[in-house]
């Protein structure tokens, strides 16, 4: 009888040499543990093993999958429509919420605001082609901003709109990064199992005048994101 982790190494190789391709679904339980010589009970344990590194994908009421080739999202800056589009696939966006709503003390300190001043709250599930790959939850001073209340924010970039229709060019971008864990409404709106990895970026934006423009959180499955930094001494 094999362990978990004996088991969990058969498959990594299987999936590190092609054998098994990204987004192929797995055989059925019954019949991987025959061919491998394993209990069920010791083959779950080496999925869910692999699933937690991210090299298996587990989705309700759907057969487990070898996850997808990842993403690098370099230190550039770009937005994700750009980076999508760079990458042949087509960004779109399902827009959530967006209205207007108060700056609380947070959100205030970040936008450069006084506590109480009207900002604008965008919530998108962001899609390249067909496939949700990000959330994100932003605020932007209404002041300036109030306009892109009556535009369609679906289909387009909001920094190409910014730049086109309000003549605001973003230039730089303060962020950060950290790994965590999918709760379940989140793991509920990328279909994936309560507990999925993801990276939950913070980003504050600035424009070429040194004004702030948003205040932006994301959250990228971890399944299909990684971080790619390049530095130099």
């Amino acid at each position: 009888m094999f362990a978990r982790d004996q088991v969990a190494g058969q498959l990594r190789r299987r999936i590190e040499c092609g054998e098994l391709t990204a987004e192929s679904a797995l055989p059925p339980e019954r019949e991987l543990a025959e061919a491998l010589g394993v209990s069920r009970m010791t083959l779950r344990g080496a999925i869910e093993q692999l699933a937690n590194e991210g090299l298996l994908v587990r989705q309700p009421n759907r057969r487990t999958r070898v996850a997808g080739d990842k993403i690098s999202r370099s230190v550039a800056f770009m937005s994700f429509s750009e980076e999508m589009q760079t990458r042949g696939w087509r960004p779109h966006s399902q827009i959530r919420q967006m209205t207007a709503a108060v700056a609380d003390v947070s959100v205030a300190a970040q936008l450069a605001l006084e506590v109480g001043a009207k900002v604008i709250y965008l919530e998108r599930l962001r899609f390249a082609d067909d496939e949700p790959l990000a959330l994100e939850r932003l605020y932007l001073p209404y002041a300036r901003f109030a306009l892109l209340l009556a535009l369609d924010l679906a289909s387009q970039s909001l920094y190409s709109i910014i730049e086109q229709e309000l003549g605001v060019r973003p230039v730089l971008a303060e962020e950060s990064v950290e790994a965590v864990l999918l709760s379940a409404e989140e793991a509920g709106i990328f279909s994936l199992p309560v507990g999925s990895p993801a990276l939950l970026t913070r980003r504050v934006t600035y424009d070429d005048q040194g004004q702030v423009i948003e205040a932006a959180t994301s959250l990228y499955r971890g399944d299909r994101y990684r971080m790619t930094l390049v530095r130099r001494r």
